[in-house]
């Protein structure tokens, strides 16, 4: 496995838009969070309160959100180039000519995926607890420790976002299409489907269902999901029994459930294609 990896590495080290695109994560995720400092420096009212997003235990869930959000944009960009780059220009077809069994060539790229999120993960992890140290007055261990699960909950987010890339490349191949596919479904497609879910339970008087939140995307979202959105729906099941989120149990558990499912159907259909 580790060839495999020195080998991604080699193809890829002056992969000018690879390189870009890391580079940028890699500078914005510790510190994209903090750029809000100066508009809420002189908040007043409600709006001063958003202050505390800075303070332990809350930023685990801000920062998370806003990486959440660079995983997407960045790092999933970058699993579509590393594939379909490989297909426009033939090497996927030299390597598996020359050696590369097709399951030695997709391990390889599922080598990487999970590196990306480890090394996603620990910078998560890093910055969250940096920023979360120096704003929370009165700092002690219980506080940093107090993050529900928040870690695990990140890796298992940046996962299931790269193997849904790593799935779209596969099945789509060509780049252009790719990327329109990956950012057009999680963020156009998807949230119609659950609106017109929505609208569906309310015709059949099934409003407390939960179905809506059963979309692939949307459950990876919630893993790290906008923590007053959460808070929301706390207030929501509490007065109307309906759920607008998983808990963060659920999330877990259905968002590693649909990871792994996307790294199935990406892998069966790399098994039956041609190269």
């Amino acid at each position: 496995m580790l060839q495999l990896l020195k080998t991604e590495i080699k193809k890829f080290k002056s992969n000018s838009t690879i390189i870009l695109l890391g580079g940028f994560f890699l500078a914005l995720m510790p510190f994209v969070i903090l750029t809000l400092k100066g508009i809420l420096k002189d908040a007043t009212g409600p709006v001063k309160a958003i202050s505390e997003i800075y303070d332990l235990p809350m930023i685990w869930e801000y920062q998370g959100y806003a990486g959440s959000w660079l995983v997407f944009f960045f790092l999933g960009f970058m699993v579509l180039q590393m594939f379909t780059n490989e297909v426009s220009q033939r090497t996927m077809r030299q390597n598996i000519i020359f050696g590369y069994t097709k399951r030695e060539f997709f391990t390889a790229k599922v080598i990487v995926v999970i590196c990306l999120s480890i090394i996603a993960t620990l910078l998560y992890t890093l910055s969250a607890a940096i920023i979360g140290m120096i704003h929370t007055p009165g700092f002690d261990f219980e506080l940093l420790l107090d993050n529900n699960w928040a870690t695990t909950r990140f890796f298992i987010s940046t996962l299931g976002t790269l193997f849904f890339a790593l799935l779209i490349a596969v099945v789509f191949r060509k780049g252009g299409l790719s990327m329109f596919i990956y950012f057009a479904y999680p963020l156009i497609l998807e949230p119609i489907l659950r609106w017109l879910t929505i609208w569906l339970q309310i015709k059949i008087d099934k409003p407390e269902w939960t179905l809506m939140n059963y979309y692939p995307m949307n459950t990876i979202e919630d893993l790290m999901v906008f923590p007053l959105i959460r808070t929301t729906s706390d207030f929501i099941n509490i007065n109307a029994k309906m759920t607008l989120v998983h808990s963060y149990a659920t999330a877990m558990i259905v968002g590693s459930i649909f990871a792994a499912l996307f790294l199935f159907l990406a892998w069966k259909s790399f098994e039956k294609s041609d190269i």
